[in-house]
């Protein structure tokens, strides 16, 4: 993702930086700057984004992982003040899709079929079926997640914090890289299945055709854009022979974006277009089907990381 940005940005005589506390980070060493950032936790991360926006002059800001979407989502307004576009969804969308329970029970009113949920207080006296996951209602990559039977939910409840208990759907797990615009209008798209994953990332897929899943995807799309969603928008899901289940909306670039980047998807591009204040036309459909992806690690070698 950082090489299309890179690629796109440089077209036009600009530059990419790569932002992270780890003077390790491999990223930092295939972008056109590096800079080091204080922890996303810190009372001093906006202080330090916003006048590093202006000391170079950053354009866009390109979110990348969970923990630092709701608090650039609040900010929104500073950024743009200071010239720059977020590349972030409205407070409401990111604050709803980062809570697994509130993203089931809105999609689920709004009639797209989620899994069916329980949090620890609705467990009693209620029929749970024999298989079921256990995940953080906040939580992200997999992380404290288990799939179990329904008789060791005791034993494991305690280990989950935050838990939220869902049935466990029986089909295929697949993935929708998608883009919206700027006033939340679908772009593009590109629906994956996720053949491998290891902790939750992306390692093996291949793209599917959404000729059983494009009014789905567009209605899911559809009902993010209401509370507020824009620009990058994974949706992951699963398909069993009654259709898609919703499972979850990470209102960033997912992992596996590569894919979708080599399929057609040209978001890079796309998304500078939008801040330069240009018209991006939809491109629905437009994108390779059974294109694969088979990733691997690759090694950096440097003489010292870019701090310490």
């Amino acid at each position: 993702m950082l090489k299309a940005f890179k690629a796109a940005s440089n077209q036009r005589g600009g530059k990419v930086f790569a932002g992270d506390i780890d003077g390790l980070a491999p990223a930092l060493f295939l972008a056109d700057g590096a800079i080091k950032l204080p922890t996303v936790l810190g009372n001093n991360y906006i202080p330090f984004l916003l006048e590093t926006v202006k000391q170079y002059d950053i354009r866009v800001i390109v979110p990348t992982i969970d923990t630092e979407l709701l608090i650039l989502a609040e900010n929104a307004h500073e950024f743009k003040k200071a010239g720059c576009v977020p590349l972030i969804s409205s407070r409401e969308a990111v604050r709803i899709t980062g809570d697994k329970w509130e993203t089931v029970t809105l999609f689920k009113e709004k009639g797209i079929r989620v899994p069916h949920s329980w949090l620890p207080e609705h467990v009693a006296g209620d029929s749970l079926p024999g298989s079921i996951f256990i995940k953080p209602r906040n939580g992200s990559a997999s992380r404290d997640t288990y799939h179990l039977q329904i008789d060791r939910l005791e034993q494991f409840l305690p280990q989950v914090p935050n838990p939220i208990i869902q049935e466990a759907i029986k089909g295929e797990e697949i993935t929708i890289d998608a883009l919206l615009d700027l006033q939340g209008n679908p772009l593009h798209y590109v629906p994956r299945l996720r053949i491998k994953t290891i902790g939750g990332e992306s390692v093996e897929g291949v793209t599917i055709s959404d000729r059983k899943l494009r009014d789905w995807i567009l209605e899911v799309l559809r009902i993010t854009a209401e509370i507020g969603g824009q620009g990058p928008i994974t949706v992951q899901a699963f398909l069993t022979e009654d259709g898609p289940v919703l499972s979850e909306i990470n209102l960033r670039f997912g992992g596996g974006i590569p894919l979708t980047l080599m399929s057609g998807g040209n978001y890079a591009e796309w998304v500078l277009q939008m801040v330069e204040g240009k018209k991006v036309p939809p491109r629905i459909g437009e994108y390779a089907v059974n294109q694969y992806m088979s990733r691997y690690y690759v090694e950096h070698f440097t003489q010292e990381p870019a701090w310490q």
